[in-house]
């Protein structure tokens, strides 16, 4: 079950980033030293699906977004085994710009 704090490396064929972010009760919390990520998910069984919305919170020209926007909601799938889920999605901003995400359980 997708529950506590995770790291997050996630992608775009733009570039890639990482942070943390807080899985409980079919709400995400989190952030990097750049965006913060707030959203929703719903899993049964191993399988994930949700969206979270990023947003910029510093402006830092060495950390670029992964899409070309300062925010974005990004739909995903996924699948969750053993502490670590696999994520794709898209933003709605970005429709054609392919998202990966994998999540690694830290702690409860």
């Amino acid at each position: 079950m997708l529950n506590g704090l995770y790291k997050v490396e996630f992608e775009t064929p733009r570039r890639r980033n990482v942070g943390v972010i807080y899985a409980s009760g079919g709400k995400l919390y989190g952030g990097s030293g750049t965006f913060s990520y707030i959203g929703t998910y719903e899993q049964h069984g191993n399988t994930i699906r949700g969206v979270v919305t990023t947003k910029r919170h510093t402006d830092d020209p060495d950390h670029p977004p992964v899409f070309e926007f300062s925010g974005v909601r990004i739909t995903f799938n996924g699948v969750e085994k053993n502490g670590l889920a696999s994520i794709e999605g898209t933003a709605d901003e970005a429709p054609g710009t392919a998202f990966k995400a994998l999540l690694t359980h830290l702690s409860d």
